[in-house]
């Protein structure tokens, strides 16, 4: 079932997949004429009813993962709707992208879709939305922030304060780089891709979820520099695995997030310390 919630004139549907066990979360966002993600197209029989009345214009999507792009082809052809999207994604969307199976069973391919490179504001009637480059879980990340209402759509930038898994391609460099950027800004509320709306403290939250892979990662350098391996560091942080861990085959795991984290830190490791 589609859970619906608003905040502020955003409106929020979140579904709820249930695969292999485990309970899979996704939103989107509608304010002022805009779609900030879709959702996956396997909540489309949930989803397609909540918009097929409310006016869409456009739809600015934060990256190119088939849970927050899923119904950019429908909303595209079904509405009329523009769909923006970073630079970098766009070729991409529209040829399709090929998924680990885990992926496409939950979420769902999405259908290849046209769209435009993200601007650096989108203007609506009431809102503006500023486009920050958020790179970390993807290259071609980003989040929108309105100036005026203190609002950050973080895609998925947040989702947990203490990760302890991640994908392979993503990388806490890039990661850094986007915290200082973001924590810059002046915002109270989030409307995250997966964990819903929070208000008050969103921008506490981030920032705890900054401070604790900063954290993590001095954890990390210090087993290493006492000759831990990446598999010895990991087991020794992490030693109890997610089931999703198992089910992607390592796929989404604790080790790629230590392999990042130490990944990150040559610049203040000697090189003979990561040898």
């Amino acid at each position: 079932m589609l859970a619906v919630a608003e905040h502020d004139g955003v409106q929020m549907a979140r579904g709820t997949i249930r695969f292999l066990g485990g309970r899979f979360k996704a939103c989107l966002y509608v304010v002022d004429g805009l779609v900030i993600d879709t959702g996956p197209r396997t909540l489309r029989s949930e989803t397609i009813p909540f918009l097929r009345d409310i006016p869409v214009e456009q739809v600015a999507l934060t990256h190119l993962h088939e849970d927050h792009v899923g119904l950019a082809h429908w909303l595209s052809q079904s509405k009329g709707a523009e769909v923006l999207i970073h630079s970098q994604a766009v070729p991409v969307a529209l040829k399709g992208s090929p998924l680990p199976w885990h992926r496409r069973l939950c979420w769902g391919s999405y259908i290849p879709f046209a769209s435009r490179p993200l601007p650096e504001k989108i203007e609506r009637d009431h809102h503006t939305f500023e486009v920050i480059p958020t790179p970390g879980h993807t290259e071609d990340h980003v989040v929108f922030y309105e100036r005026n209402k203190g609002w950050l759509f973080t895609g998925d930038f947040f989702i947990t304060t203490h990760p302890v898994q991640w994908d392979p391609n993503e990388s806490a460099e890039q990661f850094f780089m986007s915290f200082e950027r973001v924590l810059s800004l002046d915002f109270d509320t989030i409307f995250c891709g997966h964990a819903g709306i929070i208000t008050g403290n969103g921008k506490d939250l981030l920032r705890q979820k900054f401070e604790y892979l900063l954290d993590l990662r001095e954890r990390v350098v210090a087993l290493y520099k006492k000759g831990y391996s990446l598999r010895q560091i990991d087991r020794t942080l992490f030693p109890q695995k997610p089931i999703t861990t198992y089910i992607t085959s390592g796929q989404w795991s604790s080790y790629h997030m230590v392999a990042s984290l130490l990944e990150s830190a040559r610049d203040y490791l000697k090189p003979a310390e990561l040898a």
